[in-house]
C-alpha cells in the first residue's frame, strides 16, 4: 500500500496522530505532494492545531496559487484561530477559484 492511501486510511479511521507520521514520511520523499500537505492539514485541524495546518495549506497555496480547497481550510483555521479578517480573505479566494 502507497504512503498516501495508508495516511488517507488512518485519517478515515480517526487516528489522525497516525495520519500525520505517515504524511510526514511521504512528504519526506516528496515534499511538494499537494494532497499529502491538504490531508495532513486536515489532520491538523481535527487536532485544533490550527497554527500547523495553516503552515500546510500555506504551501500549497505557494504551489499552486489557485488551490480552493487550500484557501477553504485555511479560512477554516483562521476562524478557529478568531482571525476573522485572514479567514473572510480566504473564503472569497475560495470561491473565485471553485
Amino acid at each position: 500500500m502507497d504512503l498516501l492511501t495508508e495516511g488517507n486510511r488512518k485519517y478515515l479511521k480517526g487516528d489522525y496522530k497516525g495520519a500525520i507520521k505517515v504524511f510526514d514520511k511521504l512528504l519526506k520523499m516528496e515534499s511538494n505532494n499537494l494532497q499529502a500537505l491538504i490531508n495532513r492539514g486536515l489532520a491538523y485541524l481535527d487536532l485544533w492545531k490550527y497554527d500547523r495546518a495553516i503552515i500546510d495549506f500555506s504551501r500549497v497555496i505557494e504551489i499552486d496559487k489557485e488551490n480552493a480547497d487550500a484557501y477553504r481550510n485555511r479560512a477554516l483555521a483562521y476562524y478557529s484561530l478568531d482571525k476573522e479578517k485572514l479567514a473572510l480573505d480566504d473564503y472569497k479566494k475560495a470561491t473565485e477559484f471553485a
